[in-house]
């Protein structure tokens, strides 16, 4: 495949020994995180591809359907999270080249023009956020009761997405409405046309999810809109945990490339165009598919949360680095859907108020009879006036003690010169 070679966004040999520095230091800093499942699924599966040639054939169908849960569900603990969102109501947008709606595991769950899809990569997104469950299939999607939003975005024959085509699939996916932005393919470098786009869907309460990282024939390179603060920047893992960038990457001008969260982004299983058989395929690209799938329960289950708190949780919440949220590599961790949606203290106490309902306690009358104030006050100030008086008396006894004080014997008569007693 002739790709262009992009000149921005890419470390220059002069930083390779930085980067090998900073890989090196960041080995000795991870924080061991939960096992995660290992994946056996069939080698003979077909694989999905971000990009082919322009005169490639398309993406062949998947025959085999695979009847085991996958790696990536186990490891987002997607069966629990489930319990409490499903991505009921809210929509995600997937930019990519287009989605095959009619595959048995997105029927019903596709709403666009159907574009075709001869790349695949896009019909590959949607089920990682979407796929609907199937007797005899152990997929199901981050979020199986959201809507998929389909948003063609990028060259139909090669995959190849330019910043103005991202931000032209941005702003139509704001027009329909959708609250979860998932872009496909990053681009090579930004503009300020992409720029603006982002700031519009964030201003208009939609989460852009992007992936960190481009493929390109020399490596990765930084992927835009990714590099976007407001952009949720994600990277991809394989089922042992690791991230599959094996170092950070450095930009032109020296600073760091950003990743927010990693996902599950090797050896993935998910569907194709064409037919119900299941396909392989990874990447950040699809990384940030499992993300967005997270960020889809979320806002199923807190609509009113902005942008900015879904990121927020997203990053607080998952499985992290020792360097914390500073970490170029993983970023803040692994995500994690369940803690994501169970995070929020406010939401789980609103949450109680609703099960449990009734009216304040009013206590009722004693069995052992009421209380009248006057008797009350009586007996209490009664009991006072005792305690004050044996408090003096027992003053006075200890003073005629340390004095020599005693009664005087039947008869007995003390003089005033006698009694030693001191006159005052």
């Amino acid at each position: 495949m002739n790709q262009q070679r992009p000149t921005p966004g890419r470390a220059t040999p002069t930083t390779r020994p930085v980067r090998v520095a900073l890989a090196a230091l960041l080995a000795f800093g991870l924080a061991p995180s939960p096992a995660l499942a290992s994946t056996d699924e069939p080698a003979a599966l077909p694989q999905i591809t971000q990009f082919k040639g322009a005169d490639d054939a398309c993406a062949a169908p998947g025959a085999d359907v695979v009847a085991r849960v996958p790696w990536t569900s186990q490891a987002l603990g997607l069966t629990r999270a489930h319990e409490l969102s499903r991505g009921r109501g809210t929509s995600v947008a997937v930019l990519a080249t287009g989605v095959d709606g009619g595959v048995p595991a997105l029927a019903g769950a596709v709403e666009g023009a159907d574009a075709g899809d001869c790349l695949g990569y896009g019909t590959f997104l949607a089920g990682i956020v979407a796929a609907r469950p199937l007797p005899d299939s152990g997929l199901v999607g981050v979020a199986p009761e959201s809507v998929v939003v389909e948003v063609p975005t990028g060259d139909a024959d090669t995959g190849l997405a330019s910043p103005a085509d991202i931000a032209a699939g941005i702003t139509e996916a704001v027009g329909a409405g959708a609250r979860v932005i998932l872009v496909g393919t990053a681009a090579f470098q930004g503009s300020a046309a992409l720029d603006e786009a982002v700031a519009a869907a964030t201003s208009a309460g939609a989460l852009v999810v992007a992936p960190a990282t481009v493929p390109t024939p020399d490596g990765p390179y930084p992927g835009y809109p990714a590099q976007d603060p407001a952009v949720l920047s994600v990277a991809a893992h394989d089922a042992a945990g690791e991230v599959v960038l094996g170092e950070p990457l450095i930009m032109p001008g020296g600073e760091l490339a950003r990743v927010d969260v990693t996902a599950p982004g090797d050896r993935v299983l998910s569907v194709g165009p064409g037919g119900a058989g299941h396909v392989t395929s990874g990447g950040d690209g699809v990384a940030a598919a499992f993300a967005a799938g997270a960020a889809a329960l979320l806002v199923s289950r807190e609509p009113d949360a902005s942008p900015a708190r879904v990121r927020e949780r997203l990053m607080s919440t998952a499985y992290g680095s020792a360097l914390g949220s500073v970490d170029p590599v993983v970023g803040s961790g692994r995500v994690d859907p369940l803690g994501a949606l169970a995070a929020d203290p406010a939401a789980a106490a609103q949450e109680a108020a609703a099960r449990v309902r009734g009216e304040a306690l009013v206590p009722g009358p004693s069995g052992l009879g009421s209380v009248e104030a006057p008797v009350t006050a009586a007996v209490v100030g009664g009991s006072a006036l005792l305690v004050v008086l044996c408090g003096v008396g027992g003053a006075v006894l200890r003073l005629g003690r340390d004095r020599g004080w005693r009664p005087a014997a039947p008869g007995e008569r003390v003089t005033p010169e006698e009694d030693p007693r001191p006159v005052v």
